[in-house]
This record gives structure tokens, C-alpha cells and sequence, in this order.
């Protein structure tokens, strides 16, 4: 069986009051996390199957410009597949970070939590701190996914039956451009056979730098390595052809071999390039998550948080990628679409991500079946800056959809460019600056 809800409870409360029935242990804690570091509430949040449950995090809104009962609250989930939302966390968009020396903390002064609730899961199960069972019961496709991240918001709102009422917004990155919308449709589809008091009030769903419909980003790694002066004319025609072969298997239905040959597709493109990472072909090292694992996997962190101590804490786990692996070419544009049509989306993109970038993107927006599509390509692309004047990137929007280039920024948005990011989500939920009512004031002018 899942977890009781008293043993929920039990576990949230320590987590938010550090072991109070060992003071040597809790101060021990408290020196690895600052009282103003912990959240609000964290532990383990029960789904099916039998004795399964999803670890969380939870950070109420520290500066909000909404009533308590109306503020936002937003989910963010990571992608992978298998990568824990605890890197979003303590590296991208959380309250805090861990520093290089792994040891301690520092504020993150471009939170997400300054207007909105802020949920972080380590999602699918198998995930970070969410152990699986048995290896049986990580998920392999979206289906399952998506009804364990209900699941999981019903355990929360069992929880704390004041947060169901609360606007809700579903956002995540990379992976969580598959999880977002199919989580995001099955939301809405069991909203309707749902009574009013059991719904979850979703309001919208912002995706970065998304894999949404791989067969059609495949296709553009070619294109968008030669125009930036990456690759030559042969070495594009060689791309294309490793790229037309993951299309061929998409196609067919082979989705271990699909996935496969997208990774010989990635992995040609970064021989080729000597790029430190194509999630940001301007760095010269990858992102320094590191940290992170040595901070998270110290018996005082585990502690402060309500995770279990028996778990070791992987950044992406090797079982849910595994598991996962047939799922990587599947689409979910069928849920995208049905999303656009219900509630409002954005996608945004860091420009220098060759991964899952802005013609990537582009290439899927392109052909999705929604009647507000015209209009949306016709609007204004407009320049958009942050609020002490800098370059944040572009902003198109209309209808339900906005899309977004962030300036600055590779794959983990946030993580390289916080002012902006902080500044695109807060406007995007609130509906001010460009994102706003009025056509190009608050930051935006017309892009020429």
C-alpha cells in the first residue's frame, strides 16, 4: 500500500522542523540548511503502485503581489528522462543554490518563489529521492507518467486543502517537454469526470527548451550547427543523413532503434563541433552541477529535507533513462494541441541551446492543428528587455500562446540567465510587461 497520510505528515513536519526529538542532530542540520533555506514543506507524496510515492519540495511565495488564497502556484518538473527536479532547485530557479564547495548554500536572488508557490517532484518514479519499488514500476511512457504527477498533486492537496483553490501552472524543461503537456491533458480530461471540489485548477503550462515532438526536432540539428558556422557543407550533408535515418525509424514505429539513431545524431554533432556541451555552445565547460549531488547526499541534507537516508541521490537516474529509452521518440503533440485549445502556453527557448533550441521548436510549432495558429504567426515579434534595460530576447505572442527567446541563455534558462527568466515567468502568470494587455509598452518594442 502507499504511504498513510500520517505518515506524510510526519515525515512533512520534520522536514520543516529538523528532528526536534534529537537537538544534536537538528543543529547539525540547521547549520547545512539556514532556517530560511528549508522549505515549507517537503517529504513524500503517495501514488500508485503499492508502497510508491514521490519526494517533493514545497516553497511558499516569500514576496507575493497576490492574496494568500489567489497567489500562483507553479510545478516544475525536470527533464531526462530521469533527472531530478532537485537540480531545478538548487541550481536553476529555487530560493537557494548550493555552492561549489557542496557544503553550503546561497540565495538565489531570481527566484520563482517570489510571487508564486513553488513545488518541486522528483519526477518519474525511480527519480532523485522518488525510489522506485522495484524496477518494475518505473514508467516507460507518458500515460503513466502523467497519472502518477495527478496523483501526486491530490496527495498534496490531502496535504493542505488550501492550495487546491490556488491558480495552477505546470512548467518544467528539456524532458518536461513530453511530461508538461501530457500531464497537462490528463489534468483536464479527469478535471471533467472530476467533482469541483477534487479538481486541480490548472491555468496554464510553460515549457523550456522542450523535446515535444522529437521526429521534427531531429531534423534541424544540420541546419542550425551550419548556420552558426559550426559545421561545413559535407559535415551538414553527413548530419542530414543521420538525421534523416532517426526520422525513418520515428516513422516506422522502431523506437528503441529511433531513439538510438538520435543519439548517434548528438553525438556526431558534438564530435564534430568539440563544443564543451551542445546545451550551450558558448561555454566552454558544461554546467557545474556536481555540487549538487555531494550537498544532497550528506545524511544532513537528507534530514532537513524529509528524504529517505537509505536513497542515494543520482542527478539523472540510469534505470529511468533506461526504462524511458523507447519513449524518447514518441510525440506529444496530440496533448500540446489539446492544451492549446483549453488553456494558455508558453514555450520558451534559451538561444544558444543546439539541442532542443528555438528552431526546434519552430520546426514542430509549425505543423500543430490548432486554429489560432495563423494568427500566431503573424503576430509581432517584439524586442523585449528586462527592467534595468538589458537584452532579455524576443516575445511573440497570440491567443493562447506565447513564445519566447531568451537572450543569454542555453538549455537551463534560469540557471544562465536568472534576471530574465524570473522576469519572463512572473509577467507570463501575472499577465504585465510583455506579456500584458497593452500592445508594446512595459519593456517591449517592435522588432525591426
Amino acid at each position: 500500500m502507499a504511504p498513510p497520510l500520517a505518515r506524510l505528515v510526519l515525515v512533512v513536519l520534520a522536514a520543516a522542523v529538523p528532528l526536534l526529538a534529537a537537538p544534536a542532530a537538528a543543529a547539525t542540520a540547521a547549520t547545512v540548511f539556514p532556517k530560511e533555506a528549508l522549505p515549507t514543506k517537503s517529504g513524500y507524496l503517495p501514488i500508485p503502485p503499492a508502497n510508491a510515492s514521490l519526494f517533493f519540495a514545497f516553497y511558499e511565495a516569500t514576496d507575493p503581489v497576490t492574496p494568500p488564497a489567489s497567489t500562483p502556484l507553479l510545478l516544475w518538473l525536470q527533464g531526462g528522462p530521469g533527472c531530478s527536479g532537485l537540480v531545478g532547485n538548487f541550481f536553476e530557479l529555487g530560493p537557494y543554490f548550493v555552492n561549489p564547495d557542496g557544503e553550503t548554500l546561497s540565495r538565489n536572488p531570481f527566484a520563482w518563489n517570489r510571487r508564486f508557490g513553488l513545488l518541486f517532484i522528483d519526477n518519474p518514479l525511480g527519480t532523485g529521492f522518488s525510489a522506485a519499488p522495484s524496477p518494475a514500476d518505473i514508467p516507460t511512457n507518458q500515460s503513466v507518467v502523467a497519472a502518477h504527477i495527478l496523483a501526486a498533486l491530490q496527495s498534496l492537496y490531502s496535504l493542505d486543502p488550501t492550495l487546491r483553490a490556488r491558480p495552477f501552472f505546470l512548467t518544467g524543461e528539456s524532458y518536461a517537454g513530453k511530461y508538461v503537456p501530457a500531464a497537462g491533458a490528463h489534468i483536464l480530461d479527469a478535471n471533467a469526470a472530476l467533482p469541483e471540489a477534487q479538481r486541480v485548477n490548472l491555468r496554464g503550462v510553460a515549457i523550456g527548451n522542450g523535446l515535444t515532438h522529437p521526429v521534427a526536432q531531429v531534423a534541424t540539428h544540420a541546419d542550425s550547427a551550419y548556420f552558426l558556422g559550426l559545421v561545413n557543407a559535407r559535415q551538414k550533408r553527413e548530419l542530414e543523413s543521420l538525421q534523416s535515418e532517426a526520422v525513418s525509424l520515428t516513422l516506422a514505429e522502431r523506437w528503441v532503434a529511433a531513439s538510438d539513431a538520435r543519439g548517434k545524431v548528438l553525438a556526431r554533432l558534438q564530435n564534430l563541433t568539440g563544443l564543451a556541451t551542445l546545451y550551450d555552445y558558448a561555454k566552454q565547460r558544461d554546467y557545474a552541477t556536481d555540487a549538487v549531488g555531494v550537498f544532497l547526499n550528506r545524511a544532513e541534507s537528507k534530514s532537513a529535507l524529509g528524504a529517505r537516508g537509505d536513497v542515494a541521490w543520482e542527478e539523472c537516474s540510469d534505470a529511468v533513462g533506461a526504462a524511458m529509452h523507447g519513449d524518447v521518440m514518441r510525440s506529444v503533440v496530440p496533448q500540446a494541441e489539446s492544451l492549446l485549445r483549453r488553456t494558455r502556453v508558453l514555450l520558451y527557448q534559451g538561444v544558444r541551446d543546439l539541442r532542443d533550441g528555438v528552431v526546434s521548436t519552430e520546426a514542430w510549432l509549425a505543423g500543430v492543428r490548432w486554429d489560432g495558429l495563423r494568427a500566431f504567426q503573424d503576430a509581432q515579434r517584439a524586442v523585449w528587455r528586462t527592467g534595468d534595460g538589458e537584452l532579455a530576447g524576443y516575445v511573440q505572442r497570440s491567443g493562447a500562446l506565447a513564445h519566447v527567446v531568451v537572450y543569454g541563455a542555453g538549455h537551463l534558462v534560469p540557471a544562465d540567465n536568472g534576471r530574465a527568466a524570473q522576469e519572463m515567468i512572473e509577467g507570463w502568470v501575472l499577465g504585465t510587461g510583455p506579456f500584458g494587455r497593452v500592445g508594446h509598452g512595459d519593456g517591449v518594442r517592435s522588432a525591426a
